[in-house]
């Protein structure tokens, strides 16, 4: 069965509340690209997967695996930004590139925009991320495994190998909690590194997608210097301190 327009809509805004408990109406017009009231005219008809609620797009608890996530504390920060973000990134995604998108929401923003028309292999350790790749039409999708972090909805290796061992990338997409000229890219989680430190290491292009609130801040773990970076996205022109 052809999906209808409105049917895209709904599916998009559902990839939207990946990791994020709501979405102000605004944003996601924009996001989509479309007008408020388009939205709110979707909502005429019932759906299984949002609703609107107050000005707020928001899911609906329907105890399916695909709609449960983790909500982050700050999922909801700087929408606008990351949706800015994430549509000059997928410009980046060509047809047949093997891809690795590491966590956060700034990195499922990137998946949204990317074209369905393009097929790519996105390889990544997060399951909010797994389920946006998951949504693309001709993705195909590898998901590193290991142990589940119910806190930060990661999988972590159990050992000293995991399927990132035996991919070379042509792009990996970062996300950081902190980027500071000094003291590089930084994030909260230790348990993350071994995924991005080797992702960096066996990519031809690294690319940090940043958010303005995360420039002058530097978190406890050490993820790489900002040499090891050839692109930087973000929603501001970039400080001059960090172009050097």
């Amino acid at each position: 069965m052809v999906e209808t327009k409105r049917e895209k809509r709904i599916r998009q805004l559902a990839e939207l509340l990946l990791g994020q408990e709501k979405v102000h109406l605004k944003d996601a017009a924009e996001s989509l690209d479309v007008s408020e009231m388009t939205i709110r005219r979707d909502f005429n008809e019932p759906n299984t997967f949002v609703s609107l609620i107050g000005g707020y797009v928001v899911k609906k608890q329907v105890g399916s695996a695909d709609l449960e996530y983790v909500i982050n504390e700050q999922s909801t920060n700087h929408v606008k930004e990351k949706t800015k973000i994430g549509k000059e990134a997928a410009k980046l995604i060509l047809d047949n590139q093997t891809v690795f998108f590491d966590n956060g929401t700034t990195i499922v923003h990137i998946i949204q925009a990317i074209s369905d028309d393009i097929s790519f292999t996105g390889v990544c350790f997060s399951l909010n991320v797994f389920m946006a790749l998951k949504a693309k039409p001709n993705c195909h999708v590898i998901l590193c495994g290991g142990g589940y972090d119910t806190k930060h909805n990661n999988f972590y290796p159990l050992g000293d190998s995991s399927e990132i061992d035996n991919i070379r990338f042509d792009s990996a997409f970062l996300s950081a909690a902190g980027i500071d000229p000094a003291h590089g890219l930084t994030c909260y989680s230790f348990n993350e590194l071994p995924y991005k430190k080797k992702a960096i290491s066996q990519s031809q292009n690294v690319v940090l997608a940043v958010d303005n609130s995360k420039f002058g801040v530097v978190k406890s773990a050490f993820i790489c210097s900002l040499k090891s970076v050839d692109i930087i996205i973000s929603d501001i022109d970039l400080p001059i301190e960090y172009l050097s």
